[in-house]
């Protein structure tokens, strides 16, 4: 008798990217793996959902995942998009109070999945341009006005869900953003400044958006 014979299971990825969960296939083996202990699946079932969901009015607010490398946010972060994107996945999940409260955002969502390189680009540019290319493939025609000429960022965001919710009605839009911490850190203080209050804009809009 061999080993094989006794043991079986599926080789460990070390280096999770966001961005494999754009491929459903994936994105449910991602979920299949995912340990969830008991002190996340609480943080999960009372925080991310709670902030997530769109059916019952709650002080809504973005959620910013902080953690060491290789401590498994870009995991974490693949569960929770995949699970608001792909309708039924979240059955995948191994802890049952974090699968029951799932259905609440369940496939309600389309998702747009980011990872911030090494660049000097502006925060603002960054999710805008993504955004428009996002939108673009869903066949919604829509620009964001130039920095320079715009007056505030949350009127902005309000035109942008104004057009997409003309063709998605039931859906949100989730904009996930990895690697996002390590692109601040290497900002000057003048930038810094102006990527913090364009965060500030976005999460004070979220909380009156899908």
């Amino acid at each position: 008798m061999k080993y094989s014979d006794l043991v079986s299971f599926d080789p460990l990825e070390t280096v999770i990217q966001l961005k494999d969960s754009n491929d459903e296939e994936k994105a449910r083996n991602l979920i299949k793996t995912f340990v969830m202990s008991p002190d996340l699946a609480k943080r999960y079932s009372d925080i991310i959902i709670q902030q997530l969901q769109f059916e019952q009015p709650v002080d809504n607010k973005g959620v910013l995942i902080v953690g060491n490398y290789g401590s498994g946010k870009s995991h974490l972060m693949s569960v929770i998009s995949s699970i608001a994107q792909y309708s039924g996945i979240f059955t995948e999940l191994q802890n049952e109070d974090a699968k029951e409260q799932s259905k609440k955002i369940s496939g309600r969502f389309k998702v747009l999945r980011i990872e911030i390189g090494a660049v000097t680009t502006p925060l603002r540019d960054i999710i805008c341009t993504e955004l428009e290319t996002f939108l673009q493939d869903l066949d919604i025609d829509f620009k964001f006005k130039d920095p320079g000429k715009a007056t505030n960022n949350k009127t902005e965001f309000q035109k942008m869900m104004a057009v997409y919710q003309v063709k998605f009605q039931k859906h949100g839009l989730l904009l996930v953003v990895d690697e996002m911490l390590d692109y601040l850190h290497s900002r000057d203080a003048q930038k810094l400044y102006l990527d913090f209050n364009f965060l500030r804009e976005v999460g004070e809009f979220c909380k009156s958006s899908k």
